[in-house]
């Protein structure tokens, strides 16, 4: 307990600077030996957004904000659950998960074995997602029982540094310092997909920067129902059948080309 004592009171000091995010991920990870840190913001409504990484590849964040976020089992939480808290990995990794895109490509080939993520609320439909991550060993029950114990404390740092800031403060608005990335956007390529109609690929693109239905409704200016009459040609034309599926196709255009 005795080494969480200075990184509280440099947290507690930097509220309100740019130095809010790199003392939590001190505070945080304290006590809890790690390997590398991530810190991603998610949205219920757009794309994932990389804040900063320590000992992490450049690489890496390139290729997660090009394709991997749409397997990440964190993202889905959040987009479809908006839950909060302390987040081990183990919670998503059953035997399918396993053998999945995010943690047997992504993860892989990170040489990450096992994360454990703080969601943290960060405004309107965003979270800020801090997550320790280990190469070799897996986080024992009584390190996530910790986290879960110093929760209340971290999201009231947090709290504390959004109001101090203001409304108009965007945490990811250019990046800065090393570690610090900034958003990517997919586009689609002039060569793929010629047979859907500038609508349906205007939809498309919407889909692929991670908007849902009502989302893009509203964008639109269109209903709802509209939005799924769409999206069932565009599936038909593509001769699929999930968005998991338009996304894979996406990646797989772009790797070709590549």
């Amino acid at each position: 307990m005795g080494n969480i004592w200075a990184p509280l009171a440099r947290a507690i000091a930097a509220i309100g600077t740019d130095r809010h995010v790199d003392c939590l991920i001190d505070l945080i990870g304290a006590d809890i030996t790690h390997d590398l840190v991530t810190v991603t913001r998610y949205s219920a409504t757009k794309t994932p957004e990389f804040v900063k990484h320590r000992r992490f590849s450049d690489e890496m964040v390139r290729r997660y904000l090009a394709s991997y976020y749409v397997f990440d089992p964190f993202y889905a939480s959040w987009r479809q659950e908006r839950r909060l808290g302390i987040m081990p990995l183990k919670r998503f990794a059953d035997d399918r998960a396993k053998r999945g895109q995010y943690i047997a490509g992504f993860l892989a080939q990170s040489a990450i074995c096992d994360e454990v993520g703080i969601l943290l609320a960060d405004g309107g439909d965003w979270c800020l997602g801090i997550f320790l991550d280990r190469s070799t060993t897996s986080f024992r029950d009584s390190e996530i029982a910790q986290l879960q114990e110093r929760l209340p404390v971290f999201e009231a740092l947090h709290a504390l540094d959004i109001t101090a800031r203001g409304a108009d403060f965007s945490r990811t608005s250019a990046p800065t310092g090393p570690g610090a990335s900034p958003q990517q956007k997919p586009s689609i390529p002039a060569s793929l997909w010629p047979e859907l109609s500038l609508r349906e690929r205007e939809l498309v693109q919407l889909i692929l920067a991670g908007h849902p239905t009502a989302n893009i409704a509203e964008r639109l200016g269109i209903t709802v129902g509209t939005v799924k009459n769409h999206r069932r040609r565009i599936y038909e034309k593509l001769d699929i059948t999930t968005e998991r599926e338009l996304f894979l196709q996406f990646f797989q255009h772009r790797t070709e080309k590549a």
